[in-house]
């Protein structure tokens, strides 16, 4: 029998070599991307039992928050712009929290930096419950197929007075105002979808609250709605389903833009920590603020307080 020369004994075990790793790799994308590889191999835990953890995380100009919430539930806040760098931030940063499937998965607004990764979060995490402004799913590229993606979840429109609760947690929408208000928000959007105002004015305000110590994400509205806010605020006062005033952790309206300061409703809310989540480029003066540029930021919240975790 005639012997194969080292050369082509080489190429045999090269070959049979590659298609081995080929073989494993398309068996571990099943389970794992592998593109996303590195955000599974990680270590990390849970938040204790009655510990309401809230990460802001680094998704340079864009936003997304982890809440891990005290009865073991949890909830994703946006998922950043899309790229591969941030979804794997996200990916890496759910796993080491040690969380499977998102319980409440909220897009608070159809621009880029806020949906442009949930199509990816969607494929890679189970998600129960979806949260999502109601638009035309063609105003943007990002939210369309982000959209379409949800449609095997549960889903609900986020509107003044939606939201969820659990043991001694609740979050609630403050804005956008309702889909049937003619002069609202969602109306404004669709008569004019091309308006980035208008997208960002119909993007969501969300407080979350426990133990006593309340959280208030300002999405992208700017001005004119934060102002509107603090009038209607003013008028219907106790009948208002928040206490705006008992606010601790604002994150900033705008990713902290001149045009989404307003300057009577911080002084109306005077939050003990703002968070800007931005890729490091100017915003407005809201005097000692965390920036997520500065890497990502931990609060957590007991029922003795909350405290930043670095």
């Amino acid at each position: 029998m005639k012997k194969l020369s080292k050369g082509r004994i080489a190429a045999v075990v090269t070959a049979a070599t590659l298609a081995a790793v080929s073989i494993a790799l398309i068996i571990l994308n099943i389970f794992i991307p592998v593109k996303y590889l590195s955000s599974y191999f990680v270590s990390g835990s849970r938040a204790e039992s009655g510990v309401m953890r809230v990460s802001f995380l680094d998704v340079g100009y864009g936003d997304c928050t982890i809440i891990e919430l005290p009865d073991g539930k949890n909830m994703l806040m946006d998922a950043g712009d899309g790229s591969r760098a941030h979804t794997a931030k996200i990916l890496k940063t759910l796993n080491e929290r040690k969380i499977k499937k998102i319980d409440f998965l909220l897009c608070t607004s159809v621009n880029a930096e806020h949906c442009g990764g949930l199509f990816e979060i969607l494929k890679y995490k189970k998600v129960d419950k979806v949260y999502l402004p109601y638009c035309d799913k063609n105003i943007t590229e990002q939210f369309e197929k982000f959209s379409l993606a949800a449609e095997n979840c549960e889903r609900a429109v986020i509107e003044y007075g939606a939201g969820e609760s659990g043991d001694g947690w609740y979050f609630k929408a403050l804005s956008p105002s309702v889909v049937s208000n003619p002069y609202g928000e969602y109306a404004e959007l669709e008569k004019n979808p091309l308006s980035q105002s208008a997208r960002n004015n119909a993007s969501a305000v969300i407080w979350l609250e426990y133990a006593g110590t309340s959280f208030l994400f300002a999405g992208d509205v700017e001005k004119p709605v934060l102002d509107g806010m603090c009038k209607t605020y003013s008028v219907i006062g106790s009948d208002y389903p928040v206490k705006l005033e008992t606010c601790n952790i604002f994150k900033a309206a705008g990713h902290g833009s001149e045009k989404s300061f307003c300057a009577p409703f911080n002084e109306l809310i005077k939050p003990e920590i703002t968070i800007i989540s931005t890729d490091g480029r100017l915003t407005a003066d809201y005097g000692n603020a965390k920036r997520t540029d500065n890497g990502t930021v931990v609060i957590e919240v007991t029922a003795d307080g909350y405290k930043e975790i670095t």
